[in-house]
């Protein structure tokens, strides 16, 4: 049975607190540009903002083992009525280049608002070594985890897994029936770790130049 573990109040309040507080000043940040831009924490390495803060608190949860060198990181910031296909994570620059596929060890969802409309669906199947198919043909196990704040998931990063939205569950707080879309998105902190950084440009390094409310909550 493939390891799905979730853990409630996983930070300290005024840590949650503080990062909530962060991811709510970055907005809308590069959400035109891309759904997600990553960045690299090593883990020997001293925070220099409130997520890589909160990574490493979240890593003694984790638990990654000695193979583990750093987290890769973003935000996940989903409109309401928005889904999130099933994927695996991977590591995407290595993949075009050679065609290889690696995953994570392990993947990770800290959930920052309470979002019961679309929830993380989590599958027992993995990438079959074809890369075309998946293994079981059909999911054997799975866990669906509803967005409660300060909740966190970890699973193997090999999963297949995805956000599915169901526009027929309770309305988040703050929706319009006049508007087309949620003021609110659907926050999450999405942490993968590595025993290998994955390549740039995809995963970078955290410099301050975008996400500055990061560090002004660090």
């Amino acid at each position: 049975m493939c390891k799905i573990v979730l853990h409630s109040d996983a930070l300290p309040a005024p840590l949650f607190r503080r990062l909530v507080r962060a991811v709510r000043e970055v907005g809308t940040e590069r959400l035109k540009e891309s759904y997600k831009t990553n960045f690299w924490f090593a883990l020997d390495a001293r925070p220099s903002n409130i997520v890589e803060e909160v990574i490493a608190q979240l890593t003694r949860l984790v638990q990654p083992g000695p193979r583990c060198t750093g987290a890769e990181w973003w935000l996940g910031r989903l409109a309401y009525g928005k889904s999130l296909s099933m994927h695996f994570d991977r590591d995407l620059t290595l993949e075009k280049r050679t065609g290889r596929v690696v995953h994570p060890l392990w993947a990770s969802i800290l959930y920052l608002n309470r979002f019961p409309s679309s929830p993380t669906v989590v599958l027992d199947q993995v990438l079959s070594r074809d890369q075309k198919s998946l293994v079981p043909h059909e999911a054997r196990f799975g866990r669906t985890i509803y967005p409660v704040p300060n909740q966190y998931v970890i699973y193997q990063g090999s999963l297949y897994h995805g956000v599915v939205a169901n526009e027929t569950a309770r309305k988040p707080t703050g929706f319009s029936r006049k508007a087309r879309k949620s003021p609110k998105f659907r926050l999450t902190l999405l942490v993968n770790y590595w025993n290998r950084r994955p390549l740039p440009p995809v995963c970078r390094d955290y410099d301050g130049s975008v996400y500055k409310a990061l560090q002004n909550g660090y």
